[in-house]
């Protein structure tokens, strides 16, 4: 019997044993799955907090760069939808159909000879009338003028003024030719500024494209006071990569905003050129557009005269004698304004109450619009010492009819 029972002891402390041990063990591995999840919580939130940490000093790097870029430029670079420009626009763009007819002479009987042009304008300004601006070019020579209006509406138009030299022409439409629903329908073009343009810069030509109607173009300004040849003419215009074709001469070119900065004027042709497109500088003429548009109407008889003879001083025999480009004084009439008013014989004259003068066609063009018997301001350039200075005479302008 005794025996019996030290057996049974002797099993019971062997299971006592066993259950401790797998217990510590139990209890071991709790504290270690514990700790293991413990340190993963604490390795993520250690890596969260790394990445705010990066992301904050991030977000100071960024702006301190862009108080840094603000500091060195401050134009806004912007994205603009091209659509919303079309349509904020087209409203003030103008189609110009031309209608020249030329008399000829073939064995004592007189022929004639028509033929048909078409170019671009923009709605500038209205008042009294409704004025559009284009190219000298597009309306050189024409007998007839008809524009077409965003709505489809057609009138025709006659010339307030033109400049050869700077091949620009302002063309007038008479209210009473439109419809009330055309007058809805237009607007004047929002005038920029091309003196703040630089390379890189998008834009949008606008224009009736080989006379098929309005079409839009964009590009980009590849350079700015481009100094090109046009017939002979030294013109600096802005070159753009946006296609300018045929029947665009007269057109806009915008900034990304809408705003006029230029009015499209040729397309270099050649068989290895491709994307140079010009368009004259809106600032360089606004103020000609100005007087152009502001110019008095004033009968052939009733129109001034300074009472000179005068020569184109071109730019060939500009650079081959060192004169000045404007109208060279050779003499003066009997009884002249400009001798009373002082100025010296062999003077160049370059301006007449501010309008710019380089030939005695622009010369007799300013002189149709001034008053006779009015008082105003001729600029010449005046030989001083062996060098060319420029001064400005007041002068009273003789009646051309008495």
């Amino acid at each position: 019997m005794k025996q019996k029972k030290k057996k049974g002891f002797g099993k019971k402390f062997v299971i006592t044993m066993v259950c401790g041990l797998l217990c510590g063990l139990l209890t071991a591995g709790g504290l270690t799955g514990y700790s293991y999840i413990r340190y993963q919580k604490e390795k993520k939130a250690e890596e969260a907090k790394k990445q705010e940490e990066e992301k904050r000093l991030e977000g100071e790097e960024l702006a301190v760069s862009g108080e840094q870029k603000e500091a060195g430029d401050n134009r806004v670079s912007s994205v603009y939808d091209v659509s919303v420009v079309w349509d904020n626009t087209i409203p003030s763009m103008v189609t110009i159909d031309t209608r020249r007819v030329t008399y000829y002479e073939f064995f004592g009987r007189t022929y004639e000879d028509e033929s048909e042009g078409s170019g671009s304008g923009v709605i500038i300004a209205q008042a009294d009338e409704l004025f559009i601006v284009t190219n000298h070019h597009v309306i050189d020579g024409a007998t007839a003028i008809q524009v077409t209006f965003v709505d489809g509406s057609t009138a025709p138009a006659t010339i307030k003024g033109s400049n050869a030299t700077e091949d620009i022409a302002v063309l007038c439409v008479q209210f009473s030719d439109l419809t009330k629903e055309t007058l809805q329908a237009i607007k004047v073009a929002t005038i920029g500024d091309s003196d703040l343009l630089t390379g890189g810069e998008m834009v949008i030509a606008i224009g009736n494209a080989a006379g098929g109607g309005q079409s839009l173009t964009v590009g980009y300004v590849s350079a700015v006071d481009r100094e090109v040849e046009i017939q002979g003419v030294p013109m600096k215009l802005i070159q753009t990569d946006a296609a300018i074709n045929p029947g665009n001469s007269g057109g806009a070119l915008l900034d990304a905003t809408g705003a006029l900065i230029g009015i499209n004027n040729a397309k270099l042709v050649a068989t290895k050129v491709e994307g140079v497109g010009y368009a004259i500088p809106i600032s360089n003429v606004i103020s000609l557009i100005h007087q152009l548009v502001n110019r008095e109407e004033i009968d052939y008889e009733d129109s001034a005269v300074i009472g000179i003879v005068g020569q184109d001083v071109t730019e060939n025999l500009s650079e081959a004698l060192n004169i000045p480009i404007g109208v060279y004084i050779k003499e003066f009439s009997e009884d002249s304004p400009a001798r009373d008013a002082g100025i010296p014989l062999f003077s160049v004259i370059t301006e007449v109450n501010g309008m710019e003068v380089k030939t005695m066609e622009q010369l007799r063009d300013v002189l149709g619009h001034i008053r006779g018997g009015s008082t105003g301001t001729v600029t010449v350039q005046e030989r001083v010492e062996g060098e060319y200075e420029e001064k400005e005479y007041e002068i009273t302008f003789s009646i051309r009819g008495k």
